[in-house]
């Protein structure tokens, strides 16, 4: 877990909102069954995809869960969470354009009151659910995300998804803080960094490797940001590198 410090958690709030993306993704849309359902339903090991983002969210205590997606896939995810037997409190909220994450999120506002996490509906993490969020609550950051080593392909037709640009990823181990996030053009060309941030952090891992993995924890204040600043489109292109 990678954490952004900066303002404490207000000791007030409720507990954590789930915020599960459930929108489409390039290339997703040659694996569903037919035109506008949505690839949270496809089934992994005779389950629907989203079924995992569910339970590990549940495992780590978060019973309040808005599942965010298009007015297409509204009706299939409905009928499956009517049947879908867990613990959690889970509305479901359709949206009509959406034009980046960030702008997801700034549709949703309103359901939102305090901290919250934001997971899209195919979560893949080797994190223990309730050691994660049991950090958040007692180190309680302003926002914190997970950065995982990016996994090969190991088949010779490789991917439906997009290839992810490669990122630049810093950590001051001591803390676990994020303080280096950038877009790598060209892996053979030599990373130039500044030394006013080596300075600063003398014990700052770098990797090439790492990938993002979509999920987030915020303070309700970073959305109020969001909210103001309409340029914002893409939490992790946007959002992230003005928080680091």
């Amino acid at each position: 877990m990678f954490s952004v410090n900066s303002q404490p958690f207000d000791t007030r709030e409720p507990e954590l909102v789930a915020v599960v993306l459930a929108l489409p993704e390039d290339g997703m849309d040659l694996l569903t069954e037919r035109a506008n359902m949505s690839h949270a339903l496809l089934p992994v090991a005779n389950r629907p995809m989203i079924w995992y983002t569910l339970q590990w969210l549940e495992q780590g205590s978060i019973l309040d869960i808005k599942i965010v997606t298009t007015r297409e896939s509204e009706a299939d995810i409905v009928s499956y969470i009517e049947v879908y037997k867990g613990m959690a409190n889970i509305t479901v909220k359709a949206l009509g354009e959406v034009d980046g994450t960030a702008d997801a999120l700034r549709q949703v506002a309103p359901l939102i009151k305090g901290s919250f996490v934001v997971v899209p509906c195919d979560l893949v993490v080797d994190v223990p659910p309730m050691h994660f969020f049991d950090l958040i609550r007692i180190r309680r950051p302003a926002a914190a995300t997970v950065f995982c080593e990016a996994m090969k392909s190991e088949g010779g037709g490789g991917s439906s998804k997009p290839k992810h640009v490669p990122l630049c990823v810093g950590i001051d181990q001591p803390s676990s803080r994020l303080v280096l996030l950038q877009e790598i053009e060209k892996k053979s060309e030599d990373l130039a960094l500044p030394m006013a941030l080596i300075r600063r952090f003398p014990s700052m891992a770098v990797s090439d490797k790492m990938q993002d993995t979509h999920l987030y924890v915020f303070q309700r204040w970073i959305l109020d940001f969001v909210l103001a600043h309409q340029e914002i489109v893409s939490l992790q292109d946007d959002l992230l590198p003005l928080l680091v």
